[in-house]
């Protein structure tokens, strides 16, 4: 990808509810040839270089020419710089009208570009590009904008250049599928799609139209740039912006929605569409058009025909303040689960592996746990990933062609913590000689290229990649946002490196608290501890610990980090010993699926599946 050498450029002076930046008296064109920011027409303009020969010269309003040659990484821009303290929901929707004569010869892009803090993301909205279609990797998902495609992207920079300085942080890429140098580009729909697929994003620092070029050379023409503040989407939903979908529905949707409910897309309704009742229930229009349920009882409803009898449910909320929202999930009369929101931050939370009745069914959003201190505000809600199987529901843990094990088999999982190092190589190596699979729960800042074969050899054994947090450190004690960023950095890393999807979470020392359930999507696993993490504890003192504790369904949490070679040491006996007593070895989604337990429980610390 191009290497990012960032600054806090870019941009200019709009306000208010519909603008549209002018394009002042013509002046005399100013060309720049090193790098320089300043403010033109409106227009805050930046060009960055760290070598080569450059020339920026800017034209009315928006508008300017660039070329670049024997260049390292260069930047030429004009867009809007914000104060830094509101979301893009709070500033109003977002929208360039432009037009390039876009010429790249070799590695560059034609964008929107900017930042968020809180988290900390860098973000871009690429609508061409020359020699090579960044960022490279496997698409997140596709998103529908302006009429084309995009697949999103999500990587990771680590102690790499950003508005703050040299930190980690995020990038997130829309990057359409066939390009496009002239129309509109809609960045609020962006922003909206990649919530929509659980990309939180921050207080919004800047927007800019970019020319951006990474050792190669060419020119770009901007002959018309204008960016608008406020007012109406001119994309609007374009079909349900596919992002929450990541890829589309999945079917199952037979007999639409038959109440006549606004519809996101086939699987999704909004709130403020569906039946209400309760004495309070009412619409907002902040942060969100959505419906707010204000005392208990209070609830929206809608009836759904459903061709299948297990679905995942997720909706999209929050609290009025920074009190935890609790909404239930009704269908057919009976309590299918919770959803709970832990702030005024909106979020989608998801409810896996709900079996409930088939044909049509009434589905209900009711508070009952009110206690006064909070409201729940709801945007839209959805469902998807069918079981595939019709009339008789299928049990919510099963996935794909698993069905529990016969009740007479006993199953135990052994983890390895606080790789990837140079030991999970010898854990790997004890495991492929017995045959036997692990799940490794990773801390994400060891992921590095030099651990990228090992990462990849756990894959190919039937492994499972877990996460342990970002840097170890006590999670117990973090925000909100500390909580998410810890957990999505590492399972965007582990992504990144071999494309594994990450389900499960263990935390650092098992320190939990209600902050991190609230706020990190995965399973919480914990496990029985054998004191492996102490140099004091002999090899025969970690083999007897195991075999001894050991009990149908459990998880054994050890440790693979630099240097534990007592435990690779214990390893043989410790197989040999559990085959002896009469367990398989699986891993802890396949321990789950064997004992037909559904995971998905929120608050739950899993330590043996059968408890």
């Amino acid at each position: 990808m191009l290497k990012k050498v960032l600054t806090t450029a870019l941009v200019t002076t709009l306000m208010c509810a519909q603008l549209f930046v002018p394009s002042l008296q013509a002046k005399a064109a100013t060309t720049l040839y090193n790098n320089k920011t300043g403010n033109q027409d409106g227009y805050d303009y930046e060009l960055w270089k760290d070598y080569g020969n450059t020339s920026m010269t800017l034209d009315a309003g928006g508008a300017f020419t660039c070329q670049w040659s024997n260049i390292g990484n260069a930047l030429f821009r004009k867009g809007k710089k914000f104060d830094q303290s509101k979301t893009y929901q709070q500033i109003g929707n977002i929208s360039f009208d432009y037009g390039v004569d876009y010429r790249p010869n070799g590695n560059s892009y034609l964008c929107v570009y900017g930042w968020t803090l809180d988290p900390l993301i860098e973000y871009y909205i690429v609508d061409s590009w020359g020699s090579w279609r960044p960022p490279g990797g496997s698409p997140r998902g596709q998103i529908q904008v302006d009429g084309g495609t995009y697949d999103v992207y999500v990587t990771n920079r680590y102690n790499a250049p950003s508005i703050i300085g040299d930190t980690n942080f995020t990038q997130i890429f829309s990057v359409r599928t066939s390009k496009k140098t002239s129309g509109t580009i809609s960045v609020t729909e962006h922003f909206k799609a990649w919530e929509r697929m659980g990309i939180r994003l921050g207080r919004l620092t800047e927007a800019a139209l970019n020319i951006e070029g990474y050792q190669s050379s060419g020119y770009a023409n901007v002959y018309k740039n204008v960016m608008t503040i406020g007012g109406s989407s001119s994309s609007g939903n374009q079909g349900g912006n596919q992002g929450g979908n990541q890829g589309g529905n999945q079917g199952g949707n037979q007999g639409g929605n038959q109440g006549g409910n606004t519809s996101q897309g086939n699987n999704s309704v909004q709130c403020e569409s569906m039946t209400k009742s309760g004495q309070y229930t009412g619409n907002i229009n902040n942060p969100f058009n959505g419906v707010a349920l204000y005392a208990n009882n209070d609830s929206v409803s809608f009836n759904q025909y459903f061709a299948y009898g297990t679905h995942d449910f997720t909706l999209r909320g929050c609290s009025n303040n920074n009190n935890m929202a609790r909404v239930d999930l009704k269908i057919g009369g009976q309590y299918k689960g919770t959803f709970y929101y832990g702030g005024s931050y909106p979020a989608e939370y998801t409810i896996k592996n709900v079996s409930h009745g088939t044909g049509n069914q009434k589905v209900e959003l009711v508070v009952t746990a009110d206690d006064g201190n909070w409201d729940a505000y709801l945007d839209y809600f959805k469902w998807g990933s069918e079981s595939g199987q019709a009339a008789t529901p299928a049990p919510a843990q099963n996935q794909g062609q698993n069905q529990p094990a016969p009740a007479n088999q006993k199953y135990i999982a052994l983890t390895f913590d606080d790789g990837p190092t140079s030991t999970t190589n010898s854990v790997l190596d004890v495991l492929q000689k017995y045959n036997a699979k692990a799940t490794f729960f990773l801390i994400g800042q060891n992921i590095n290229m030099n651990m990228l074969s090992t990462m990849q050899r756990q894959v190919n054994m039937g492994c499972e990649l877990a996460s342990h947090s970002y840097t170890h450190e006590d999670m117990s004690r973090m925000s909100a946002s500390q909580c998410r960023n810890q957990q999505e950095w590492t399972a965007s890393a582990i992504k990144n490196a071999v494309g594994y999807d990450v389900k499960l979470f263990r935390a650092p020392y098992l320190s939990v608290s209600n902050t991190m359930h609230e706020n990190i999507n995965a399973i919480f696993i914990a496990g029985s501890t054998h004191n492996d993490w102490e140099n004091s504890t002999s090899v025969q003192q970690r083999v007897n610990s195991v075999l001894n504790n050991a009990k149908d369904g459990q998880i054994i949490l050890l440790h693979d980090f630099q240097g534990n070679n007592k435990t690779v040491e214990a390893l043989p006996q410790i197989i040999e010993g559990l085959q002896r007593q009469g367990y398989t070895l699986v891993t802890v989604s396949e321990l789950f699926q064997k004992k037909g337990v559904n995971p998905n429980q929120r608050y739950k610390v899993w330590s043996n599946v059968n408890q």
